[in-house]
């Protein structure tokens, strides 16, 4: 388990947007909790325990909803809606304080909390769009992922249990305010959000509902896709049942009154609190499929101890366990679904997954107090426990499917991002990129990937075998599992200027022209070079942290430990060159191998411009491996910056990976 600043909490702390959207995601739900919670208990007092499933009943409002609310993301930007939800909610919510303190009917009430379902729907979806846009990174994307789910499952119980100790002490009314008042903050913190990186529903122009539908009931219809709707549609109809029975049987069973009901989900909330370090260590242990399992389990089991033992101390420990289970079976499914999926469909079927829990928690929530007025709470209690153990008993294998495929999916993208050239792009881009890219096979040694000076077509990654770097037929490097190559030529539209030959028999991932351009030019870092200025200090000078990190994404070193780096980078020199320096003449012996760091360089034969060079290139290396003059003048176009390395310090460095194999 990873801790202190790894753990998920630093990550989604180290970034502003994302500290904002869990926060505010934090208030949006205590809000509603508190609101439903004391709105149950006002409902059962003046109507009874049937009264109470007509408050469930929201939720199927909400499930139709969320079939709408696919086409609305699509015609409105994802942070605008956020906001408008947040603020129509917080407008019903403290409508509702109004009627309760004039002694309006609970009619009225139900009504309004109608309305606020039907707004509800549109939350989730946007926020789906939204988190990938602001992640930066892998890392960050699955720390946002443990973040949204335990904050919902915390902020579940806490809004639940506030809802029920406020209301033994104060009138509905107070409570309703108050909810009114955390959807007032939401508002607050989503308000400075905006739709840089972001992507919609479709990344294409807005299409026509019926089509729509179409598209997303074929997303659906994926086995995985299924198995993860059947997971998550139970494990919400379960919590639906639960929240009907906390109340009742707090009063009837358990007889701790309007007070229990809050400890009861407080309980919960203590558990998913004890669940937020386990779900940080499941999702970024790699494989998922057997904790999910457990914890779908520890969803039912809990439920039907109680019914056995219906002690007030023993139903407070086992709802502990139960929120444990609930929490981390939430983060469970959310990472497979983040991990399936990429941006522009996540969305829509998120929708129609919130949709179906929605339709399901209500379903829970209409039955539970239907079943108890027929056969008692216990019995009830009993009904609730079996679903998710048995699904899980059916559908063990079928798990493990989907994480084996979405494991794979989620390696690719941490790949793509430990890539030099891609590692500026938001993890929305990258998103995009995953399903772009296709797989390769070089049969055998000796045949050439690119050849120096043709046109670039295509950017590769290297999964398995080895190439060597050959510059007019010197060898200046080897290529190996991890490294990537053929970018400069796209991003500068030039000829290749290295020929990439395979030493082993290789399979690769290509990317092609158009989507690789595409990816870098709509990021707004640009990857021409110009992005080194992100790594190297600018105004503030050149630090030693600066120079590792240039020389850690030179394919050169690319096979070096962080030791070995920080090793080579105390041997490096800095330099500084006015226009129209020559930093190496043609014949003469070379002693240096140098990086660009900042300004450009043009690459001469016989007084002929024959190449150019920008932050990030590197020259110089082919007379230190080969013990032959240098073949080319480099003169320096305007100011310039260089990073250099003695022949005794670079040499050892790299001959070992070129002697090689």
């Amino acid at each position: 388990m990873k801790r202190g600043r790894h753990s998920p909490l630093f990550i989604v702390l180290a970034n502003r947007r994302l500290t904002q959207m869990v926060t505010a995601f934090g208030a949006v739900t205590i809000a509603e909790w508190a609101y439903v919670t004391a709105l149950s208990v006002v409902a059962f007092r003046q109507s009874g325990t049937l009264a109470v499933g007509l408050v469930g009943l929201r939720l199927f409002v909400s499930a139709a909803s969320s079939f709408g609310a696919t086409v609305l993301i699509q015609r409105l930007r994802p942070a605008r809606l956020v906001a408008e939800v947040a603020g129509i909610r917080a407008v019903l919510v403290l409508a509702s304080t109004a009627v309760a303190a004039s002694g309006g009917s609970l009619g009225v009430l139900l009504g309004l909390l109608g309305l606020d379902a039907l707004v509800s729907a549109f939350y989730r979806p946007a926020q789906a769009a939204l988190a990938p846009g602001f992640s930066r990174n892998p890392t960050e994307l699955v720390a946002s992922v443990v973040g949204l789910s335990t904050v919902k499952t915390l902020s579940q119980a806490a809004g639940a249990a506030l809802g029920g100790a406020l209301l033994s002490v104060t009138t509905p009314e107070v409570v309703f305010g108050g909810a009114g008042a955390f959807f007032l903050i939401a508002l607050v913190l989503v308000l400075p959000f905006d739709e840089r990186g972001t992507l919609g529903v479709s990344a294409g122009r807005p299409v026509g509902i019926r089509r729509l539908a179409r598209e997303t009931a074929t997303l659906v219809k994926n086995p995985h896709i299924t198995t993860i709707l059947m997971l998550s549609g139970l494990r919400t109809f379960v919590r639906g049942m639960w929240i009907v029975i906390a109340v009742i049987a707090s009063l009837r069973l358990l007889h701790s009154g309007t007070t229990g009901v809050g400890l009861l989900m407080l309980a919960g909330g203590v558990g998913s609190l004890i669940a937020a370090p386990l779900s940080a260590w499941m999702i970024t242990r790699g494989p998922i499929g057997t904790p999910a399992a457990i914890s779908l389990v520890a969803c039912g089991l809990p439920l039907a101890v109680i019914a056995g033992i219906p002690l007030f101390g023993v139903a407070l420990g086992l709802i502990a366990v139960w929120g444990v289970g609930m929490a981390v079976a939430d983060v469970a499914t959310s990472s497979l679904l983040n991990r399936l999926l990429d941006v522009p469909t996540l969305p829509r079927v998120t929708s129609a997954i919130e949709a179906t829990k929605l339709a399901l928690e209500g379903m829970g929530g209409f039955l539970a107090p239907v079943l108890i007025t027929a056969v008692g709470v216990r019995a009830t209690l009993l009904v609730a426990s079996v679903p998710l153990p048995l699904m899980v008993v059916r559908g063990w294998h079928k798990l493990h499917r989907v994480d084996a495929s979405a494991s794979e999916r989620a390696d690719l993208l941490t790949r793509l991002h430990s890539i030099a050239c891609l590692e500026p792009l938001n993890i929305a881009t990258l998103d995009v990129l995953v399903g772009r890219f296709r797989s390769e096979d070089i049969p055998a040694a000796g045949i050439d990937v690119v050849r120096q000076g043709d046109e670039g077509a295509r950017f590769y990654i290297i999964e398995s075998g080895r190439a060597d770097v050959l510059v007019d037929g010197f060898l200046v490097g080897v290529l190996g599992p991890g490294d990537s190559f053929g970018e400069r030529a796209l991003l500068r539209d030039v000829p290749r200027t290295a020929t990439v030959r395979a030493r082993d028999p290789m399979k690769l991932l290509v990317l092609g022209r158009n989507d690789f351009l595409e990816a870098i030019v709509g990021d707004p870092v640009r990857s021409d070079g110009s992005d080194l200025h992100h790594v190297v200090g600018g105004p503030q000078g050149i630090s030693h942290r600066d120079r590792a990190r240039v020389l850690s994404r030179l394919p050169l070193f690319s096979h070096l430990g962080p030791v070995e780096v920080e090793e080579l980078t105390r041997a490096t020199s800095v330099d500084h060159w006015p226009p129209l320096s020559r930093i190496i003449s043609s014949g003469e012996a070379g002693d240096h191998f140098f990086v660009l760091l900042e300004g450009r360089a043009e690459v001469m034969v016989d007084g002929v411009v024959v190449n150019e060079l920008r932050a990030g290139d590197q020259f110089g290396e082919i007379a230190l491996l080969h013990v032959v003059p240098r073949t080319a003048d480099v003169v320096t176009s305007g100011p310039a910056v260089t990073m250099s390395l003695h022949r005794r310090d670079f040499l050892p460095s790299i001959r070992s990976r070129l002697l090689a194999g």
